[in-house]
């Protein structure tokens, strides 16, 4: 043996210097719509939820609504997967004997997001003002999924919000652009 193959055996006995470290895949950004089938007088209502890329369990999530709507106009919140699910499943519907509001939610990873941006989406929209047909909870839900993800914002299958109900959206464009299946809550 060679007194560097020597050298290099030693090295790797006391462990100075070590194998490489397995490359690991970038953790993926991830949206989900959730949805209150009920609101809107029947059309549906939806919501957000982002996660932060980078971390393993914090979420950006809200709404968007007319002053009248159950939920309050405009609200976003951070927290854990847990958190925004139990936020989602404690709004009351309060045209429908407090019946649950949210009932269902839809997810899609993505190789991107970036929070920061859909946050901005989020103020730029609200800031417009609410409008039932050109600025309405869908319009706000596809600004902030779209302001995430460059990767959705380019998905062609992710028709414009204008014309379509939430909850057509949510049962039709959704499944089309390959999101997961709805998931009760």
């Amino acid at each position: 043996m060679t007194a560097s193959a020597v050298g290099a055996l030693a090295l790797l006995v006391t462990g100075a210097v070590t194998a490489p470290v397995q490359a690991q895949a970038a953790p993926l950004g991830r949206a989900c719509m959730f949805e209150a089938p009920r609101g809107a007088y029947g059309l549906g209502h939806a919501a957000f939820a982002v996660k932060v890329r980078g971390e393993a369990n914090h979420w950006i999530y809200g709404s968007f609504g007319s002053t009248n709507d159950a939920p309050v106009a405009g609200w976003i919140k951070g927290g854990t997967w847990e958190k925004a699910r139990r936020h989602f499943t404690s709004v009351r519907d309060k045209d429908n004997n407090n019946a649950r509001y949210y009932t269902r939610y839809r997810c899609i990873n993505t190789r991107d997001g970036d929070v920061k941006r859909a946050q901005s989406w989020y103020t730029t929209v609200k800031k417009r003002g609410y409008n039932a047909t050109t600025n309405n909870c869908l319009h706000m839900s596809m600004a902030a999924f779209k302001g995430y993800s460059e990767i959705l914002r380019k998905d062609t299958r992710l028709k414009s919000a204008t014309g379509w109900s939430s909850n057509k959206y949510y049962e039709q464009v959704l499944p089309a652009a390959r999101w997961e299946r709805s998931h009760s809550l």
